[in-house]
């Protein structure tokens, strides 16, 4: 399947922490398919969030930087930035098996019954619930 960085950030957040054994090893497996490259992460320029928690400063780095107030590190503070106009040249065509692809469509359509589907997780919907669907049925 065809994933965007954004899709592939997503279906990561989306993936089940909890599970039999088998299940978490493959969505290991799924885990390390939709990470990033070091190329991409340089090609993509990707940057990390990050707070001090003594200075409340921010800034944006690839690398844990120091204060430059106080001088300690600073900690991640969750988000992720990147450039989008080079992003969108990078797509990853992610294969997965049936068990992983059904994990992902109930992970999905759980958001989706439970009405906490976000706009920008259409896409990611539309190609497991939607796309799926329809070659299922042309089969």
């Amino acid at each position: 399947m065809k994933l965007t960085v954004m899709e592939r950030i997503q279906l990561q957040n989306l993936l089940p922490a909890e599970g039999d054994y088998i299940t978490l090893k493959l969505i290991r497996k799924l885990r390390e398919a939709l990470s990033f490259s070091e190329k991409e992460i340089n090609d993509i320029e990707f940057k990390n969030h990050w707070r001090c928690k003594a200075c409340n400063i921010t800034e944006l780095s690839q690398q844990v930087p120091k204060c430059p107030s106080c001088g300690t590190y600073m900690d991640a503070a969750g988000m992720v930035h990147w450039n989008e106009e080079k992003a969108i040249k990078v797509i990853k065509d992610v294969h997965m098996g049936n068990t992983m692809l059904e994990t992902c469509r109930a992970a999905l359509k759980k958001l989706s019954d439970e009405k906490s589907l976000s706009e920008p997780m259409m896409g990611l919907y539309e190609k497991f619930c939607v796309e799926a669907v329809d070659e299922e049925e042309a089969e």
